[in-house]
């Protein structure tokens, strides 16, 4: 008699790992954060890693495989040689960790939604080391290609000054009251006691905004992946 095999064979044993538990524990051990790993892959948003370590779908798996220096048979279920261990990056001299803060594009022109939320911590470059409230961001849009490309790490000095031609974080007043404030990244082209003027590249278009609409207005200091 032919034995056909009980459904309960297909049901994952509890504790078992699941595609998205491998995936994080790799990237963990190598040190990366869901945005790097993304950069890393190519082709592909943050958002994306973190649909799959909740348990999303696969589709990039050969991808994210490659980039983790694992095979895909091995993130899909176990088999196969199993990574080497690999240490975190280490601490830039021990220096305290540098906040990298979240945006979300939002709309045409690189705005982006600003939540202030802390979405990784990052070694400390030697040019931030000692500034009280330096802070990272990673680039959202195209609309500053080629000086800044969507997904690149965005260093900010919040005390350095603000002369024309440098590159600029600016926060703007939310519409309704409740909303988070809005932010681009541009490169300041003037600057009056009622407006500011501001460039990008992608598509080329310069634009103002009332100073009585800006939160603030933050230089960028350097740019990279970490």
């Amino acid at each position: 008699m032919k034995t056909v095999p009980s459904k309960m064979s297909n049901i994952k044993p509890a504790g078992a790992k699941s595609v998205g538990d491998r995936v994080r524990e790799r990237r963990t051990a190598l040190g990366l954060s869901q945005p790097q790993l993304a950069k890393k892959v190519g082709g592909i948003t943050y958002q994306a890693i973190q649909q799959l370590e909740a348990g999303g779908g696969t589709k990039h798996l050969v991808g994210i495989a490659r980039a983790l220096g694992v095979t895909a048979e091995w993130l899909q279920d176990g088999h196969g040689p199993a990574p080497s261990r690999a240490a975190s990056a280490p601490r830039a001299g021990g220096s305290e960790k540098l906040k990298v803060l979240g945006m979300a594009e939002c709309g045409p022109d690189g705005w982006s939604l600003w939540n202030g939320d802390v979405i990784d911590m990052i070694d400390r470059p030697a040019s931030l080391n000692g500034v009280p409230g330096a802070f990272a961001v990673y680039a959202v849009g195209a609309s500053m290609e080629p000086r800044y490309y969507q997904g690149e790490l965005i260093m900010i000095h919040p005390g350095k000054p603000l002369t024309v031609g440098a590159f600029v974080l600016v926060q703007r007043r939310p519409r309704h009251d409740g909303e988070p404030p809005r932010a681009v990244i541009k490169r300041l082209v003037k600057r009056t006691g009622t407006k500011v003027v501001l460039e990008q590249f992608n598509p080329p278009k310069t634009f103002e905004i009332k100073t009585a609409d800006i939160v603030s207005i933050h230089r960028v200091v350097g740019s990279g992946e970490v």
